[in-house]
């Protein structure tokens, strides 16, 4: 399901008054390596779901998942019984930030998802998943930096700005607002209508008046006014979207209504948590079998290495004791001529005669290398 841009915006609307100045709780992790971070609200405990493209809360039961990576505990650690103090969209992107007294909670539900946990300077204590773009990093130590938005932020457009845009661009109007603009295609459609212009009219011939009537739409679709929310289950061009509202648009066919976004949402993805658990008994199995299987190799190759490492360094410790008069001599040679002030190249020199199986000596660090034979 495609959420867009204003859906979300629209849904944190609808969420901030119930997290802002709540207490986080717990946080665990799910099978599906979603996060359940439990809250207590003025409207008594809720669970928020963080997933890979959507936050949201649920009225639905989650189990949390046996064995996890940490990332939850280690959330834990640091945000339980801490209170809310703000949650916002940034800008008008896929991303949402959980702010704390102390720490920035920060959720990525682009690609395949992220949860940053950064302390007051954006500095990131932990990610629940390491990566690396081109222009900025995600793991322990890095500052955080939020990604560049794809586009103009809808609020911020003006008739003058859409218009040199519009000018220097060499595709019809509808495709020029998606590239410009931080705008969902279906918006950028409705836009064009609400304007009373063809999507597919050159946007380099459109005139001033045009230019602001389309500047108009496009503040109006993005003004987030929970007055005029009627969210909706839609599909278009066979792709199920999340509308905050009901566009005019040709081809879109209502699945469903919903009191809320969030209900919408939580709906849609509860469900899809519930399927991928239903997996067929003998499907389950299988991968049992095959986890089990990898198991015991892992065991074996690493009783291997172990016995390996046991073998080499109980054939060191026979040469060490077979050995031992001369080491012992080594060392008092060695001892004496640090004594004099000799430095190491003198020393090898010094012993290399007597000593023929010294390789290397590395005072400093107080080490020495030799060979010996059985």
């Amino acid at each position: 399901m495609q959420i867009a841009n204003i859906s979300l915006a629209y849904q944190i609307a609808e969420l901030k008054p119930v997290i802002e100045g709540s207490v986080l709780r717990k946080v665990q992790e799910l099978e599906n390596k979603w996060l359940k971070i439990r809250l207590q609200t003025r409207q008594g405990t809720k669970d928020l779901i963080a997933a890979p493209s959507a936050l949201f809360l649920t009225e639905y039961s989650m189990p949390a998942r046996q064995t996890t990576s940490g990332y939850g505990a280690f959330l834990r650690k640091h945000l339980a019984n801490k209170r809310i103090t703000s949650l916002e969209q940034h800008g008008l992107d896929r991303i949402v930030v959980m702010q704390f007294e102390e720490f920035f909670l920060v959720f990525e539900l682009f690609a395949k998802g992220n949860v940053i946990l950064a302390d007051k300077k954006m500095q990131i204590l932990s990610a629940f998943r390491k990566e690396k773009w081109k222009d900025r990093t995600l793991k322990k130590g890095e500052q955080y930096m939020f990604p560049s938005s794809k586009g103009l932020n809808p609020l911020e457009l003006d008739k003058n700005r859409l218009g040199r845009l519009l000018k220097e661009s060499d595709l019809d109007t509808v495709r020029t607002l998606i590239k410009v603009i931080n705008i969902a295609p279906a918006f950028a459609e409705a836009a064009c209508s609400d304007a009373g212009i063809e999507k597919e009219k050159s946007a380099s011939s459109l005139s001033d008046k045009e230019a602001k009537e389309l500047a108009k739409a496009v503040k109006q679709l993005y003004t987030v006014d929970l007055k005029k929310e009627q969210p909706l289950l839609a599909n278009r061009q066979e792709k199920e979207i999340l509308l905050p509202f009901s566009l005019k648009l040709p081809g879109v066919r209502i699945k469903q209504s919903f009191p809320s976004l969030n209900e919408a949402i939580d709906s849609v993805y509860s469900k899809q948590f519930a399927e991928a658990k239903e997996l067929p008994a003998a499907e389950a199995s299988g991968k049992k079998e095959a986890e089990l299987q990898k198991s015991m190799q892992r065991q074996k190759e690493a009783l291997e290495t172990l016995q390996q490492k046991a073998e080499t360094n109980s054939q060191k410790a026979e040469l060490i004791y077979a050995n031992y008069s001369q080491l012992f001599e080594l060392l008092q040679a060695i001892k004496t001529a640090e004594s004099e002030k000799l430095t190491e190249k003198e020393i090898m020199y010094k012993l290399e005669k007597r000593f023929p199986f010294l390789q290397s000596l590395d005072l400093k660090n107080r080490k020495l290398v030799v060979s010996l034979l059985k």
